[in-house]
């Protein structure tokens, strides 16, 4: 009886690539999925010169002894215990396996340290590995169909507008899987800006999230209330002799809030797993997630280098948004380099301890205000200011300068 030949997986998916190089365009799979050495290192080998003929390999591995022996090679060559109509099959079978393993060997290490810290890291880990796949089809066709059925539709596409005017006739809204940026100088305005783009948003149904790092969260709700009920914040701070009118006010504000369902936090040490949860709860519409801001953000994973760290933080954040359809809008804090310029309105290159940020997000816009710097300039009676937003980055629209009037005193901003 003559012997039947057997393949291991990784033994068969070999197999199919030295003895039919044109299935190299079909292989999806990455060294290090694989559990032998010496295929992994055949691997490495086809993908450094793009070969996976056995001349290529037969003659790396004379010169090689380091490399996959020649006998070996021509027994996986000789073999007719694979087919090319198996192979994407066994990628997927080997991707599989080595998902499982992976998955084993975080869920051991975790139980050695099973701290809360580490629980975070584990689930961003083994969601990144369930992310994992081989594609068996050209998804091209599916964006052309959505893109040819939006350009036909009859219904408007899906902008979330910020609320100003003038602001929304230049980029038109927020759209989901964007990151973007809202960078000033402290106490320039960022923050109530935020906070009055983010009501506009909740009041028209989106669920908005406010993660705020530095302002306890009831401090968020006081400069929210000033801004809807139109009551001077100092006024909310002193709570004392506000008058019925006024009180009435502040309390429909409150009730308002409420009814709107967004979620203020106030997390000190927020991270991008954290964030991650938020973006990951089921909505009907695309979720708006506010940071109060970047810098004061930590990494899931430690490092000595806060540049790194940052830019790090900033990726993360860019693919939560992506996997995720939600918008983030990132407030982040300009270094002090901007004050040492003649004309101190700030440019991309002063943003705070990452360089990454301008790589990584959709639109950028900058905040400046001349009473900022020129206290003549400052209305003390109506604490009326012009802000400029420079929409410094947009990857998918107009760029330029637009005017907002900020009235401080009630955290409110107008189209001028």
């Amino acid at each position: 009886m003559k012997n039947i030949d057997q393949l291991t997986t990784e033994e068969s998916v070999i197999s199919n690539l030295i003895t039919n190089p044109k299935l190299l365009v079909d292989f999806k799979l990455k060294p290090y999925m694989f559990k032998n050495q010496e295929y992994q290192q055949v691997i490495e080998f086809i993908f450094e010169t793009g070969k996976s003929d056995i001349n290529s390999l037969y003659y790396k591995s004379r010169e090689d002894t380091d490399f996959i022996p020649t006998d070996e090679l021509k027994r996986l060559y000789k073999s007719e215990a694979t087919s090319p109509i198996f192979f994407m099959q066994d990628q997927m079978n080997l991707l599989n396996s080595y998902v499982i393993s992976q998955a084993n060997e975080l869920s051991q290490e975790y139980n050695k340290f099973p701290t809360r810290e580490n629980m975070h890291l584990l689930i961003d880990e083994l969601q990144k590995l369930n992310q994992l796949s081989i594609d068996k089809k050209n998804p091209t066709d599916e964006y052309i169909k959505k893109v040819m059925s939006e350009t036909l539709s009859d219904e408007p596409r899906t902008l979330i507008t910020t609320g100003f005017n003038s602001m929304d006739s230049k980029i038109y809204g927020f759209e989901k899987g964007q990151l973007n940026v809202i960078a000033a100088r402290p106490s320039l305005g960022k923050t109530a800006l935020a906070l009055n783009m983010m009501w506009q948003m909740s009041i028209k149904g989106y669920t908005t999230s406010f993660f705020s790092l530095e302002t306890t969260g009831d401090l968020v709700v006081q400069r929210l209330v000033s801004s809807i009920a139109k009551v001077e914040l100092t006024e909310i701070k002193r709570s004392n002799n506000l008058g019925i009118e006024k009180t009435d006010k502040i309390m429909n504000a409150l009730d308002l809030i409420k009814k709107s369902g967004l979620n203020i936090f106030d997390e000190s040490n927020l991270t991008p797993q954290r964030v991650r949860e938020q973006a990951m709860k089921k909505t009907d519409k695309p979720q708006i997630i506010f940071i109060d801001y970047l810098q004061l953000m930590k990494s899931d994973i430690n490092t000595n280098d806060r540049r790194v760290e940052v830019e790090t933080i900033s990726r993360d954040l860019k693919n939560i948004a992506n996997e995720t359809g939600s918008v983030i809008v990132l407030l982040s804090q300009l270094n002090r380099g901007v004050e040492s310029r003649n004309d101190k309105r700030p440019m991309m290159s002063d943003l705070k301890e990452s360089g990454g940020i301008e790589a990584d997000a959709n639109m950028i816009m900058m905040l400046y205000r001349e009473d900022y710097y020129d206290r003549e300039t400052v209305d003390d009676f109506t604490g009326k200011s012009e802000l400029e937003v420079n929409i410094a980055k947009n990857k998918d629209g107009e760029t330029g300068v637009i005017k907002l009037d900020f009235y401080k005193k009630i955290q409110r901003f107008m189209d001028v």
